[in-house]
């Protein structure tokens, strides 16, 4: 596996800046499962949602597989499709082949979802979990799904919505003038993307799922072992002081509900769609 070019970075302050995704995502890969447990749910529904989905694939696309948690369901799912792993992080898929029963099968590819490495018309499923959010610009990501798939085609895939985090945004907001929490997509501009690419039997869903911790640094701390750090272009360059953090926790707890404790929102979207 090749390592990737540096792409073109884009202008917009508050989306991932990409160079440092693969390498976030790549040091996660060892302990990732342990704390992904979210990410086990809303893809363990989303898979659900595909099983009885038409016929068969032929060939399947874990777009953004991680350590390939799902490739695996994939594969146990439709045993006769040829499955591809792709991820930007190659540090993923080197997890995923040493540790991942039945990877030896799968093709496992380092790229791009906005540029993907696979030729026209040439997938019959494209499975995503949790992984457009990581995208500059969700209507590429769009774009080369459609272009990829063949006809009929089916695409699968969850992402978290603009409530994601909005705790932990208003509690920064308080603090400094800085981003430190990633920009995430509306319902709304998912789907007018999806009507724009031409996909057809449009099945749009977002649901709010919260999540209690025993303190605001427990979820940092999680959200760091996943892989999913602030890494937009206006996030500080310098190390966070305790001090800092103490005035975080203060405004977090001055938020409605959180006098005793500490609960994030997580909003999720999530997409069942045909070309």
């Amino acid at each position: 596996m090749n390592s990737l070019p540096r792409p073109d970075i884009g202008p917009f302050a508050d989306t991932p800046e990409k160079r440092w995704v693969g390498v976030s995502f790549g040091a996660a890969a060892v302990g990732y499962d342990g704390v992904a447990a979210l990410q086990r749910e809303v893809g363990e529904s989303l898979l659900a949602g595909i099983r009885h989905l038409g016929p068969p694939p032929a060939r399947m696309l874990d777009l953004g597989a991680g350590t390939g948690h799902f490739s695996g369901l994939l594969v146990a799912a439709f045993p006769t499709a040829e499955c591809l792993a792709l991820d930007i992080a190659e540090g993923m898929l080197r997890f995923l082949r040493s540790h991942r029963p039945g990877a030896d099968g799968m093709g496992l590819v380092v790229g791009d979802a906005e540029a993907l490495p696979l030729a026209d018309e040439s997938v019959d499923l494209i499975f995503s979990n949790m992984a457009f959010q990581w995208c500059e610009r969700l209507d590429r990501a769009i774009s080369e799904c459609c272009r990829v798939l063949r006809p009929g085609g089916r695409l699968a895939f969850s992402t978290f919505g603009e409530a994601t985090l909005g705790e932990l945004r208003m509690a920064w907001r308080a603090v400094d003038g800085y981003t430190h929490v990633n920009a995430f997509a509306t319902l709304h501009s998912v789907e007018q993307e999806l009507r724009a690419q031409g996909f057809t039997k449009i099945r749009l869903d977002a649901r709010i799922l919260r999540r209690g911790y025993p303190s605001v640094l427990a979820l940092m701390k999680e959200l760091k072992a996943l892989g999913a750090r602030n890494l937009t272009r206006n996030r500080p360059r310098h190390l966070l002081s305790r001090h800092t953090l103490e005035r975080v926790s203060e405004a977090y707890g001055r938020l409605p509900g959180m006098a005793s404790a500490v609960t994030a929102s997580f909003e999720v979207l999530t997409a069942l769609v045909e070309k």
